[in-house]
């Protein structure tokens, strides 16, 4: 992430807002060619609790099989200075299995944790990526069949915009926790193994 919340701009192509629903193709759920899909802490505790997971055991184990430890980055300015810059850090991801690189969850072409889906899926196709770049659309509109027919429930500007905006707050929201700790993702996720860090 680049940008700072106050500066989220929406591509001409957005701008009257556009039909999508998806068509349930599972494409966005296989490959990582196309990055990584990143889960935060009320991601993974609602995932959790969806598959009926509590304890640090159970936190630790879910980690182990569906989990893996990423690099991400994002842009800071501290208030009141003139310029900022662009931190690296680890965050966490979904581990995706088999030649076609699947996510765990996907069964057939559907996803069977629907309604505890982790709020990067449940927010495309309106990633700050995608909102502020025409060209990050239209690439994405050769693989996502809901972005070619696009058809289905209206989205207005707005609603397009508080997508990105979330995205942004929740980001943010993760990169002050890990400056607040050193980055050391053990702190902020106390059920992570040291081997994944090694993986």
């Amino acid at each position: 992430m680049v940008l700072t919340s106050t500066e989220i701009k929406i591509s001409r192509i957005l701008e009257n807002g556009i039909e999508f629903s998806c068509q349930m193709c599972g494409k966005c759920c296989r490959g990582f060619n196309d990055g990584e899909v990143y889960l935060y802490k009320d991601d993974i505790l609602k995932l959790a609790d969806f598959l009926k997971i509590n304890g640090k055991k159970g936190l630790r184990d879910f980690a182990k099989k569906y989990l893996k430890v990423v690099d991400d980055s994002f842009f800071w300015k501290e208030p009141g200075a003139e310029k900022g810059k662009t931190y690296r850090y680890k965050n966490l991801g979904f581990k995706f299995t088999g030649g076609d690189e699947q996510c765990h969850f996907l069964r057939g072409n559907k996803c069977s944790v629907h309604t505890a889906r982790p709020f990067q899926c449940r927010s495309f196709p309106f990633w700050q990526m995608m909102v502020s770049s025409k060209k990050n659309f239209e690439d994405y509109t050769k693989k996502c069949k809901g972005l070619q027919v696009l058809k289905g429930k209206f989205y207005t500007k707005e609603e397009i915009l508080n997508w990105a905006q979330e995205e942004y707050e929740i980001e943010k929201k993760y990169f002050l926790e890990m400056k607040k700790n050193n980055f050391n993702i053990m702190k902020v996720h106390p059920y992570l193994s040291k081997e994944m860090l090694q993986e």
